[in-house]
């Protein structure tokens, strides 16, 4: 819905004027943050996926600390994998378990 505004003209003739920067990015805001749960403390990548009924998966790509991670969420498994990364691991947590997560590899937590 919050795209919608810029993709179906709802102001009347402005969605020629451009795109609506703040709509489009609080809605990759959502997906990445409310969604997923992300977010940082102590060094460690947190994860916290909160999936609304509507949405049967999403998957989407991040850098972190120079880590190119590919994260798939459902309603039962949280995948992290990290495509491409520096030559440290990084540290990524799901309900107070904590690991190590090094270029080309996954790690998948079962939600609860």
């Amino acid at each position: 819905q919050a795209l919608e505004s810029d993709v179906s003209d709802v102001q009347g003739g402005t969605t020629a004027e451009g795109i609506h920067l703040g709509a489009m990015a609080g809605t990759v805001d959502l997906v990445q943050r409310g969604y997923t749960g992300i977010r940082t403390h102590s060094g460690v990548l947190w994860f916290n996926p909160s999936l609304p009924e509507e949405l049967s998966w999403i998957k989407l790509r991040l850098k972190y600390r120079d880590h190119y991670l590919q994260v798939s969420i459902d309603h039962k498994t949280l995948s992290i994998e990290s495509l491409d990364g520096a030559e440290a691991p990084i540290r990524i947590g799901y309900e107070g378990q904590v690991c190590e997560l090094a270029s080309h590899q996954t790690r998948s937590f079962t939600l609860v």
